[in-house]
Formats: structure tokens, sequence, C-alpha cells
């Protein structure tokens, strides 16, 4: 089964509550809509809801130097007040950006939800599904335009935890124009440290790799690097690469892209494209609610 499918049956099983901030747009609108009525989720929207202290009290929570004041002022504002209802656990994840840039939906969710213990950075990623069904997680293409070790780290330890959630298994590619000791310089320097890092720590993964060595064992092997099974998590050492990346994919590849999904926040929070179709949005919360 698919991971979409699978989705759907946990959807239906937790019927969960998602806050929805846009409710005047009419993908939006339809997406909840269907939601509901197939019993995928509980909608939240904001006009059936009232503004409480403790709404507000989540702004100070994140920002305690912020005056009271601007977090009253903070919370009228839709993204903010459906922040506040996740975080006070009114709703089990928020999903936003059908009509707002991915910077405002992190601004909120960041100054109502907050990071995750785990890491300090926000991060993104794309379910990719090819033409042969085979899934992958795609990370970051959204948000980090620059990347550092610390960055990088984070990157991967969210898009390894979103990958055992959702397909099961995480098996990691560092991508990289190098392979090993094939190539050097700042950003292979940078590879090699997270590689390091994180293979101490546990986690299943295999860089600087390029990209033909992380899609088939046989080129893999010829440049000294062996695995088994497959590599189902590209983690891109910038914006540019993860963006162009997942994008050529799409168009050239015929691969399905869903996201991006935000990671690295205490709870689950979705950003849409601003592209989306109503079943994108569909797709993007019941996979969102699988996350959890």
């Amino acid at each position: 089964m698919q991971v979409l499918d699978k989705a759907f049956d946990i959807a239906r099983k937790k019927n969960y509550t998602i806050v929805f901030p846009e409710k005047d747009d009419k993908r939006v609108f339809e997406a909840a809509s269907y939601l509901s009525t197939e019993k995928l989720a509980q909608i939240v929207w904001l006009d059936g809801e009232q503004i409480t202290p403790e709404h507000v009290s989540t702004i100070l929570v994140q920002r305690p130097n912020i005056k009271r004041s601007i977090a009253e002022k903070l919370i009228k504002k839709p993204l903010y007040f459906a922040g506040s209802i996740l975080a006070l656990g009114q709703a089990d994840a928020m999903v936003a950006g059908a009509i707002n840039p991915t910077k405002r939906v992190i601004e909120a969710a960041t100054l109502t939800v907050g990071i995750s213990s785990k890491v300090n950075n926000i991060s993104s990623f794309f379910l990719m599904i090819s033409p042969e069904g085979l899934e992958y997680i795609f990370s970051d293409c959204a948000v980090n335009i620059k990347v550092n070790e610390e960055i990088l780290k984070d990157i991967t330890v969210s898009a390894s935890e979103m990958a055992n959630k959702l397909l099961g298994f995480s098996k990691i590619a560092l991508l990289s124009f190098s392979t090993l000791e094939s190539g050097d310089g700042e950003s292979v320097k940078m590879i090699r440290n997270v590689y390091n890092t994180l293979k101490s720590d546990g986690f299943d993964l295999y860089g600087p790799i390029q990209g033909d060595a992380a899609i088939s064992k046989e080129i893999a092997q010829r440049k000294g690097i062996h695995y088994d099974d497959r590599i189902n998590v590209m983690i891109f050492p910038s914006l540019d690469a993860g963006n162009i990346a997942y994008k050529l994919c799409q168009s050239l590849g015929k691969f399905r892209s869903i996201g991006p999904f935000l990671q690295g926040f205490k709870k689950p929070v979705c950003d849409l494209s601003r592209g989306a179709t109503t079943e994108d949005i569909i797709s993007s919360s019941v996979l969102t609610i699988a996350s959890i």
C-alpha cells in the first residue's frame, strides 16, 4: 500500500482536528469540507473561535520580551490565531499557505507553536512519488537559503523522522557533486562533517554521495559505497539544489510532488504551495495527520 493510501486510512482512524486559517480561499474551503464529510478530520474555522488571554500567552511564552500589547495585535492575524489554537492543543495540526507565503507561515508558527527541542532550525520536505510508485523524501527544498553544518544536520534529523513515520524507514543520502573522496570544497567538507556526526548517532546514511549513486546501487558500488535496499531520503546541500531538483523531477521525470511540509516545530504545521489544488490540500492534510 502506498503512503497516500496509508495516510487516508490513518486519518479515518484518528479523525484528528485541523485548524485552517484561510477559509476565504475556495480551494481550502472545498478541501476542508471534503475532509469533514469523509470523516478524515475535524475542522476548526477561526470565525467560530474567540480569542482569549491564553491564546495571547502562547506568543509571550515563545517571546517573553514582546510587550503584551504587541502580542494582542499579532494574535488578531489569522495565522497567529491558528498557531495559538494549535499550541494550546485545541487542534492537532495547522494547514496554511494557500494564500500566505512560506515566510509568514513560519513566522506565525515560530511565535506561537515554537520549535521542537530536537532541532534549532525549521526546514521543509516534499513527498516525491515516481511514475513507478517509488516514494522519496526531498529536503530542504523550500526554506533555508543558506545552509551550514548545524542547519544541514537539523534538516537531516527532521527528514529522517518524517521518513520513518510516513514511509516506514529512513535511508539517507547526503547529496553532493562529490562521492566520498572524489572531490573537495566547502560544501563537501560540510557534508562530510555532518555525515560523521550523524553516523556516530546511529543514522542510516551515506555521503557525500552523488545523485546517480544515491539512485543506483550498481553505480554506488563502482564509487565505493555499498548499501542494501534503496535510499529514500535525499538531503540537498543548498536550497538551490533542492528546489531545482524537485521541480525537474516533477516537470521532466513526471514525479508527483506533495508539499512543502514544514518540519521542526513542536506540533505539525503544513505549508501549502500557493498553487495548490483542492486535491493537493486534501492530500497534504491527511499526510500531516499521518505524520503525527
